[in-house]
């Protein structure tokens, strides 16, 4: 699993993610992520364009940064999950719980650099 966290700008944080999620590397994606709560910000993105696959753990980690996301007031937003990934979440009742997207083309379009 290839993790990688990039400052859109002060406070939105895009996090790429490269390689199957599940329960060996789902400690190292909570491990990327919860920390990007401590620097307040008002969204964070999860790109898994390129994520083939997902199991229940990884969802897991999601789903704690979700409630860490509404406890804080931060937009949190899945984007370019692939079908085979989007079916896990729509199998977990979770496809509409999660703000989920396409992809990242267009999501910062007009948004000013801070």
């Amino acid at each position: 699993m290839k993790i990688e966290v990039a400052r859109r700008n002060a406070r939105v944080f895009v996090m790429s993610l490269e390689g199957e999620l599940d329960m060996s590397n789902s400690p190292d994606v909570r491990n990327a992520l919860l920390p990007l709560f401590k620097d307040e910000p008002t969204h964070i993105v999860v790109d898994l364009s390129r994520v083939p696959y997902v199991d229940s753990s990884g969802i897991a980690t999601f789903v704690e940064g979700l409630q860490l996301s509404r406890k804080n007031n931060v937009r949190f937003t899945l984007a370019g999950a692939t079908p085979a990934v989007e079916a896990v979440f729509d199998l977990a009742y979770l496809k509409n719980v999660f703000e989920m997207i396409p992809s990242l083309e267009g999501l910062f379009e007009g948004e000013g650099k801070a």
